[in-house]
């Protein structure tokens, strides 16, 4: 299927935004787990960007055109610095480096933490819809992602149906990270 520039554009943007909460997620809790996320989802902005490239070279071939897309160019240049950023900083974590005191207590500062939760085969949050769940209500996490294998669904909505191996990219109180977390491993 034929990607369009509108579709890719939204999905770097999501991507990149998605990034930035993961990148300082992975240096507030210095996981590794999630820093391989940011690192796995540059990869895919990189491939979002050369399509783009692709795309943007072709439609430039008209003089008419050719200038308009120089601010297309340019969200994209934007949204692959915010990544890299992203990247760079979860690489602080992959790399094991020591982190200044500082750092976390800013992090700190926040009232929502980033959660990464792994559905497991029998957990009660398999084969359920997120909307018959109520995770929101339940939970008090907010799903802003799932990873489902190599495929991402953002925003999902509550007809989207969870399913085993599923990971769960939620924000809200580290208490209802800790809930989130239990549900997806719990035995049903």
């Amino acid at each position: 299927m034929q990607e369009n520039v509108k579709d890719l554009l939204e999905e770097m943007k999501n991507l990149s935004s998605l990034m930035l909460d993961l990148s300082y997620s992975s240096v507030f809790f210095t996981s590794k787990d999630i820093a391989s996320e940011v690192v796995e989802l540059y990869d895919r902005i990189e491939d979002i960007e050369e399509k783009l490239t692709i795309h943007l070279l072709s439609a430039s071939r008209e003089p008419h055109l050719a200038k308009k897309l120089v601010s297309v160019f340019e969200v994209v240049e934007s949204a692959k610095r915010v990544a890299s950023a992203a990247r760079n900083m979860s690489q602080i974590v992959l790399d094991n480096k020591e982190l200044h005191p500082i750092i976390k207590e800013a992090l700190q500062e926040s009232d929502e933490r980033i959660t990464r939760a792994i559905i497991s085969g029998s957990s009660l949050l398999a084969n359920q819809t997120i909307g018959d769940l109520r995770l929101r209500t339940e939970t008090g996490i907010h799903i802003i992602a799932i990873r489902r294998g190599p495929k991402w669904i953002f925003n999902p909505r509550k007809a989207t149906n969870l399913m085993k191996n599923d990971i769960l990219i939620g924000i809200g109180p580290k208490a209802s990270c800790r809930k989130l977390r239990r549900l997806a491993e719990r035995r049903r």
